[in-house]
């Protein structure tokens, strides 16, 4: 159909680091999207699994960045690519067949938007801590959304790992700051291209994928961990983080404390019968994530420190 044939070239992209268990499945549903012109680019961020091996095997270009950190992988994609929109994805999630297309319609529909972004849920889990991780919905950016209209008149934060942005856009600032940022660069990024622009990024919740199923105390407390570090440093472009040491964690403490006591009261409604297992685990996970992210937001404050001695 003409309409269809004269749909813009994207370039989708998927930076990869050790992610053979997911890698087929999640290019597999990129290879079955229903939208008429595009191409599928993974980049090797240095894996030392079979994630290479696995993209190889399946028809999509292939690149390599020796550069630790999706902002660089994501940057050498980018750099490659010539399609006026650019597509990204993460290795762990898996699209639905009408994401990319809802993704440009979105843009379609908005001249005066550089980005899009979807909307990301996570699969049911077999194990109590994955199904506390999906009881969480952690990409649900809803809430984000709504805090940055009221505090800067915008529609989107920022993008994550499932997002379409112009051409004109990567030209006008260039990529993410790999120099600065392995992880975490959405929010510096988002900002910096719409003041260099004055495109928006907007919010399309129709455009949906699937983040695989995970979840271990261990991997609660480093995720923690990892977003309060994030926060910290992006600070500036997050309204709301509290960058007081002692009064975040004085409310950490305090979130600890009634998480303990829930724990209790849990466990003992638990015992007649009166309660599920994911409920009764739920504090103790909530405890650990409080715990990864008092951790993290030291480091974060670490990592400040460490950029300021670096800029002089």
């Amino acid at each position: 159909m003409a309409g269809e044939s004269a749909k813009p070239f994207v370039s989708v992209v998927v930076a990869a680091y050790n992610s053979q268990d997911t890698m087929a499945r999640c290019l597999e549903a990129l290879l079955r999207q229903e939208y008429p012109a595009f191409e599928v680019i993974v980049v090797d961020n240095a894996s030392t699994d079979d994630t290479r091996r696995i993209a190889q095997g399946l028809p999509v270009k292939l690149l390599d960045e020796p550069r630790r950190g999706w902002p660089a992988a994501r940057n050498r994609a980018w750099h490659w690519s010539k399609a006026p929109l650019v597509a990204n994805i993460d290795a762990d999630c898996f699209a639905e067949p009408t994401w990319l297309r809802a993704l440009v319609a979105a843009l379609d529909r908005d001249p005066g938007a550089g980005c899009a972004v979807g909307r990301t849920f996570v699969e049911p889990g077999a194990t109590l801590a994955q199904q506390f991780y999906a009881a969480n919905d952690p990409f649900n950016i809803e809430k984000y959304v709504r805090r940055t209209e009221r505090a800067f008149g915008r529609a989107c934060p920022w993008g994550g790992g499932n997002n379409c942005f112009r051409r004109e856009v990567l030209e006008a600032v260039g990529g993410y700051d790999a120099e600065t940022y392995t992880s975490g660069a959405d929010r510096e990024y988002h900002k910096r291209f719409e003041e260099a622009t004055g495109l928006r990024t907007l919010y399309a919740p129709e455009a949906v994928i699937w983040h695989v199923a995970r979840g271990s105390a261990g991997e609660f407390f480093r995720n923690a961990a990892k977003y309060a570090s994030d926060a910290v440093v992006h600070a500036q472009f997050d309204p709301g983080v509290q960058a007081h040491l002692r009064g975040y964690v004085r409310r950490n403490l305090g979130y600890i404390a009634r998480n303990v006591a829930g724990l209790v009261w849990r466990a003992a409604r638990f015992l007649v019968g009166r309660e599920t297992r994911l409920r009764v685990a739920q504090p103790w996970f909530y405890t650990v994530q409080e715990l990864g992210s008092i951790w993290g937001h030291l480091r974060g404050r670490r990592r400040v420190a460490a950029m300021k001695r670096r800029k002089g």
